[in-house]
């Protein structure tokens, strides 16, 4: 089973197929493209907001504030986002169930839209608080990989199933190289006098108002009335004790936690390991950030695939989480900086690798029965880590910049080493 082949959360124990969906299948190439717009949204935070808090010369913050009152200001603003999504998502989620997709779809895109509106005039204004309240109330209300593996498993059979999801990360990974490097040259204000850090932001809304409207002509709803159903908002989140008493996979789900920490602490620290040791402006960042996305394109397309035709998910994880620790020490060490290219490259390509081997490590631990409920939890684990990512990466930060990529670094390698003795023990049915 390769790493494009693992269950998404929700797909497993889903209603049949539609085969009489309107729509056919080439309505839903729409999710794809609101998916594209709403993480170029979400990469920009990352991209802008890492330069702009570390930056005396921004209004957003007192020129006064020492640099780990910043590095911890840009942790916490940074897991505002995640943590809506957290919240957000069983709720959206239950409610496209009871709904249906597309009304679900339309009003957590105007939302979205309208937080966007916030987060852009908060920059304008120099606002730190407004601008945390509208990170998270973005989050909360932006869920749509749930509403587009929920439309996709409505209308889309097993065989091909698959091969739909594997676009959704590839338009995730596709915004994380766009985003950044259109973005960061936006919000650079010696490019033109009309550039800012709210500017990239006003551009995305405006596509938003594009995608709603395409959205509203062209996507057709792929769950109809009698296939509806109640789900609890509350099941998606006592689900979640299940991870601790489920003997057979609390170390797999313990050692994904630990690998998801440091993957994506590497995501929200690197910027800042550049802007501190480089002194580098947002549109140097950004080049930087665009550049990690183009490894992680390239695994969810082909490396990945190719790689577990020959080495099972379990060697896979331990070899990538492994190179992932041991590549993000290296950024760090000291070095011209033509050779974070290289190092970041790195780092990013072991990464792309082990994210995906987790979820099939442990997807293949898990019985049939229970594949929806453990891959459910573990979305929610990696969703936890996202957010818990930014604060523990500011505060080490606060001591040092640098060593929150060491530290996050050695979570990865000791997760590897857990794996190894954890499952040597534990024996699961691994492939």
């Amino acid at each position: 089973m390769s790493g494009a082949d693992q269950p998404a959360a929700g797909e497993i124990g889903v209603a049949p197929p539609n085969a009489r969906y309107a729509g056919g299948a080439s309505a839903l190439f729409i999710l794809y493209i609101v998916i594209f717009v709403g993480f170029i949204g979400y990469s920009l935070m990352i991209t802008v907001f890492t330069p702009m808090l570390l930056d005396a010369k921004s209004a957003i913050v007192a020129a006064s504030t020492p640099t780990a009152h910043r590095t911890i200001l840009l942790g916490i603003l940074l897991c505002l986002y995640p943590s809506g999504q957290f919240l957000g998502s069983p709720v959206v989620g239950a409610l496209s169930d009871r709904f249906g997709r597309k009304p679900v779809l339309m009003i957590s895109l105007a939302a979205t839209t309208l937080w966007y509106i916030v987060i852009a005039i908060a920059l304008d204004v120099s606002s730190l608080t407004l601008l945390c309240v509208a990170s998270f109330f973005a989050g909360s209300s932006e869920a749509n990989i749930v509403t587009a593996q929920s439309a996709i498993s409505d209308v889309i059979g097993a065989d091909d199933r698959n091969r739909y999801f594997g676009y959704i990360y590839m338009s995730v990974s596709s915004a994380y190289i766009v985003g950044p490097l259109v973005g960061g040259k936006l919000a650079d204000q010696s490019l033109a006098s009309w550039c800012g850090y709210s500017t990239p932001f006003w551009v995305v809304f405006g596509l938003l108002i594009v995608t709603i409207l395409a959205t509203l002509a062209f996507f057709v709803e792929t769950c109809p009335r009698e296939k509806r159903q109640h789900v609890s908002y509350f099941e998606a989140f006592t689900n979640l004790a299940w991870v601790f008493r489920s003997r057979g996979l609390r170390a797999i789900y313990l050692v994904n936690f630990l690998l998801y920490l440091a993957i994506f602490g590497f995501f929200r620290c690197y910027p800042m390991y550049l802007v501190d040791e480089y002194k580098l402006g947002v549109s140097r960042v950004s080049e930087f950030i665009a550049w990690v996305g183009v490894p992680i394109v390239l695994a969810n397309g082909w490396l990945t695939g190719a790689l577990s035709r020959h080495f099972s998910a379990r060697t896979m994880t331990l070899w990538s989480g492994l190179l992932t620790g041991v590549f993000m020490i290296i950024v760090v060490l000291p070095r011209p900086l033509n050779a974070a290219w290289l190092t970041l490259l790195l780092a990013s390509m072991a990464l792309a690798l082990c994210l995906p081997s987790c979820a099939t490590m442990l997807s293949l631990s898990a019985s049939d029965a229970e594949q929806g409920r453990v891959m459910g939890n573990n979305q929610a684990l990696q969703v936890a880590a996202e957010a818990l990512s930014g604060l523990v990466g500011g505060l080490l930060a606060a001591v040092v910049v640098k060593l929150s990529l060491i530290v996050l670094g050695a979570v990865a390698i000791v997760a590897g080493l857990l794996l190894i003795v954890l499952l040597t023990a534990s024996r699961p049915a691994t492939k």
